[in-house]
């Protein structure tokens, strides 16, 4: 009897752990990215027709601001982080991630190359830095970019928002975590 129970505990341990080792991120296996990019909401017609004179008030932009999207989440506006050692904002997010779902793609983009757009994404994703907080830690106004939900192995949702090198992201715990990459500029011909 005692060297039935020895063997069921074994047994169970053996399946524990392979169940936990499937959820461990393959490395070499990207995440999935979905595209479901969200219908512009229609523009506001009455300023076509009646354009603005020399003495009205200046009209507010219609580009959402960077940062909707992770403040959704409740961001708290305190907080700064040092890293030990760089890590790359996949590494931050604390969990494998399964799928990427691109709801926008920013202004200007309402028919985007899907495959550069994917490539961008991986080059955020893969990004390191060494500092994050907690809010935008920046002065200057940036418009809303690339709004994605992202989904971890055990299906919980997280959200990843990037324009220009200006980054948020809801980590696998839900901390909403702030931080600027530096942006690589193509080459002119």
């Amino acid at each position: 009897m005692f060297r039935s129970q020895k063997y069921f505990l074994a047994v169970l341990a053996f399946v524990t752990l392979a169940a936990h080792l499937a959820y461990a991120q393959d490395k070499t296996k990207d995440p999935k990215v979905v595209f479901d990019l969200e219908k512009p909401s229609p523009a506001n017609d009455s300023s076509a027709k009646n354009p603005a004179g020399a003495n009205d008030a200046p009209r507010s932009s219609t580009v959402p601001p960077f940062g909707k999207a992770c403040s959704a989440f409740g961001a708290a506006k305190d907080g700064y982080r040092n890293l030990d050692s760089p890590y790359s904002i996949s590494e931050l997010f604390g969990a494998p991630i399964e799928v990427i779902t691109i709801r926008r793609a920013g202004p200007g983009q309402e028919k985007p190359d899907r495959e550069e757009l994917r490539k961008h994404i991986f080059t955020v994703l893969n990004a390191q830095t060494v500092e994050v907080s907690r809010y935008a830690d920046w002065d200057e106004w940036v418009p809303q970019g690339i709004v994605a939900t992202i989904q971890f192995y055990d299906h919980t949702k997280g959200v990843l928002e990037e324009s220009a090198g200006h980054v948020c992201f809801s980590d696998y715990s839900g901390t909403v975590w702030w931080l600027r990459i530096p942006v690589t500029t193509k080459p002119q011909p």
